[in-house]
């Protein structure tokens, strides 16, 4: 069915709640072929697991997703990077405490390189007044679809003033996230990242991050992060699934002590690009410069 053709009920619980999760995929075409395949596809299926749970969705069959994602693929003969969407969505009618009937739907768009990797061009952030929500109003670690209407206020209120794009902070005032991406600072070759406990989404490229860095020799920690510490890091990036990864160059017009060198995330994209694509050997890179 083409995207166009589906409908969503306008009483359903989805259009008046918000109730709906999911996640996004990224295929990547093979390493000298033209099969592409799912990146950390198990990942983001716990992930949804997770977040059915905690915004209270019935599982319609989670379990037949990782076949569905490859009967897409075959359907739709994808042979190159492409971006899938899971949803799990309160497809029926209700009030607000009415029990939710499951709607999935599985979609895909082809999605290469944003430019901030294609480019090496670098993000001016700006660290945003508007805060993310405390665990207190809403599961940091529910990836539903409520969860941005707060982070897109802050996002346009920052391109309104000339920034690229923002960091949101929590309701400490540490710093927290980007709307759709998880943040990195470097300072004097030590990787940092606000931990879950300040209000973040657990990222799955966030976590391949973490889970790569030693092998690169680079230390990283999980910890609470201050606006100070953007403002004197040596180098940032932002991560996640659809921006992958993108360089920052300032933060509210602070900029980053070693730009435009490129550095640690040099190195982690082009690991990145070795795992995704299948070449060990090296080949087919592609990363900031």
């Amino acid at each position: 069915m083409a995207s166009s053709d589906a409908t969503v009920q306008v009483s359903s619980q989805a259009m008046r709640y918000a109730l709906s999760v999911f996640e996004g995929i990224r295929l990547y075409r093979q390493h000298e072929t033209t099969e592409v395949r799912p990146f950390l596809l198990d990942a983001h299926l716990r992930r949804l697991r997770d977040s059915l749970v905690l915004m209270r969705i019935p599982d319609p069959g989670v379990a037949t997703l990782t076949d569905l994602v490859g009967e897409l693929v075959t359907r739709n003969r994808i042979t190159d990077d492409a971006y899938v969407r899971i949803a799990v969505s309160a497809g029926n009618p209700g009030l607000i405490g009415t029990d939710v009937e499951p709607l999935v739907t599985v979609s895909a768009v082809p999605m290469a390189r944003k430019r901030w990797l294609a480019q090496g061009a670098g993000m001016r952030l700006q660290v945003s007044g508007w805060q993310r929500g405390g665990e207190e109003s809403f599961p940091s670690a529910a990836k539903n679809i409520s969860g941005y209407a707060g982070p897109r206020l802050a996002l346009l209120a920052a391109r309104d003033v000339g920034y690229d794009g923002c960091v949101l902070t929590n309701r400490a005032g540490r710093l927290c996230e980007a709307p759709t991406a998880a943040l990195f600072l470097v300072r004097d070759g030590v990787l940092v990242t606000p931990s879950l406990t300040e209000g973040v989404l657990p990222s799955i490229t966030r976590r391949w991050v973490l889970g790569t860095a030693p092998a690169l020799g680079v230390r990283a920690e999980e910890r609470p992060v201050s606006r100070s510490e953007a403002y004197l890091a040596d180098e940032a990036f932002l991560c996640g699934t659809g921006i992958e990864f993108a360089p920052v160059q300032s933060f509210d017009g602070h900029v980053c002590r070693a730009w435009p060198e490129p550095g640690v995330l040099q190195g982690l994209v082009k690991r990145y690009f070795e795992d995704v694509r299948g070449a060990a050997d090296g080949h087919d890179r592609e990363g900031v410069t």
